[in-house]
C-alpha cells in the first residue's frame, strides 16, 4: 500500500498528518490532528482508501459503522468521498494503544485475570451488534484496538467491512480469517453463534500468542480449523478449560447462540 501523505503533510485541508500508523489491505492510517473545523485540536485516526477494492470495503464499514455507538466499538467520526480521486477519507477516534495482536505478543502473552478483561470489554461490544441482528463475522486480535483511559486500557470491536445481517447471508458473502473461522463457514453459513466461535480463537491466542489451529502448513491449518482439531495446552485452570471448550464447539448449536447468552452465563458463573 503507497503513501500518498508524510509528516507534517496537511489532509483535505483540515487535518495535519502527525504520523503513519498503519498499512493495510484496505488503507494506510494517518495519525492527523484537526486544525480548523469541528475537530480543531483534536488528534485522531485517518485511514485513506485509493484502490477499487479497499473503497467498496471501507464504504460499506462507514455506512454502518456511522451508527452504531457503543463504548466497546470503535466511533467514526465522518467520512468523505472525492469523486475526482475516487478516494475515501474516513476519519476515526485515535485507539492509542494500538490493536491486540501487537499487544498481545509485546506482553507474551497474557494472564487468565487479563485475558478475561479483554474478553468483558469485547462481550460487551458484540453483544450490542447481535442485539441488533448483525454479525462482525472476523473477529480476531488485529481487529480489536484498546484506548488508554486513565490507568486502564478500553478494549474496542473495529474493523466492520465483514459485518453482515443476519438471515441475509449468501454463499459468496461468507468470508474471514483462516484460525478464527467457525466451521459452518466452510460450509457456507453463519450465524451469530459464529461470532462465538471466533471469540474462543482469541481467547486461546491471548492466552497461548497463537490461534488453536496453527501449525506451519496451510492446507493442514485449513483441515484443523475446518474439523475443529485443537488442544489446549497444560497451565491453564479447569475454569479457562471448561470456558475455550464451551467457546470451541465444533456444532453451532452447542455454542452460545449470542455474546448476551454468554455474558449472562460468565455472571452467573461469576467469572465476569
Amino acid at each position: 500500500m503507497e503513501l500518498k501523505f508524510k509528516k507534517g503533510d496537511i489532509i483535505l485541508d483540515y487535518y495535519k498528518v502527525i504520523d503513519v500508523i498503519g498499512k493495510g489491505d484496505f488503507g494506510v492510517i494517518y495519525k492527523v490532528k484537526g486544525i480548523k473545523g469541528r475537530y480543531k485540536g483534536k488528534i485522531m485516526a485517518l485511514k485513506v482508501a485509493s484502490n477499487p477494492y479497499s473503497v467498496e470495503y471501507l464504504w460499506k464499514e462507514a455506512q454502518t459503522l456511522i451508527l452504531f455507538n457503543h463504548p466497546n466499538i470503535i466511533s467514526l467520526q465522518s467520512y468523505l468521498y472525492k469523486r475526482d480521486s475516487k478516494e475515501l477519507y474516513v476519519l476515526y477516534e485515535l485507539m492509542d494503544v494500538g490493536d491486540l495482536k501487537e499487544y498481545v505478543l509485546s506482553k507474551n502473552g497474557l494472564s487468565e485475570e487479563e485475558a478475561l478483561k479483554v474478553l468483558r470489554h469485547l462481550i460487551e461490544g458484540l453483544s450490542f451488534l447481535h442485539s441488533r441482528g448483525y454479525i462482525h463475522s472476523d473477529i480476531k486480535p488485529e481487529n480489536v484496538f484498546g484506548k488508554r483511559v486513565l490507568k486502564s486500557i478500553l478494549w474496542k470491536l473495529g474493523d466492520f467491512g465483514l459485518l453482515k445481517i443476519r438471515g441475509s447471508v449468501s454463499v459468496i458473502d461468507v468470508k474471514g480469517t483462516l484460525g478464527y473461522i467457525a466451521p459452518e463457514v466452510f460450509r457456507g453459513e453463519i450465524h451469530r453463534s459464529s461470532d462465538i466461535f471466533s471469540l474462543g480463537c482469541l481467547l486461546y491466542f491471548l492466552l497461548f500468542k497463537r490461534d488453536p489451529f496453527h501449525c506451519e502448513d496451510r492446507k493442514e491449518k485449513i483441515y484443523r480449523n475446518k474439523e475443529c482439531i485443537y488442544e489446549i495446552p497444560d497451565g491453564v485452570s479447569p475454569r479457562m478449560k471448561n470456558l475455550l471448550s464451551s467457546l470451541l464447539q465444533k456444532d453451532f448449536k452447542k455454542r452460545f447462540r449470542t455474546a448476551l447468552e454468554l455474558k449472562d452465563y460468565l455472571i452467573k458463573e461469576g467469572v465476569l
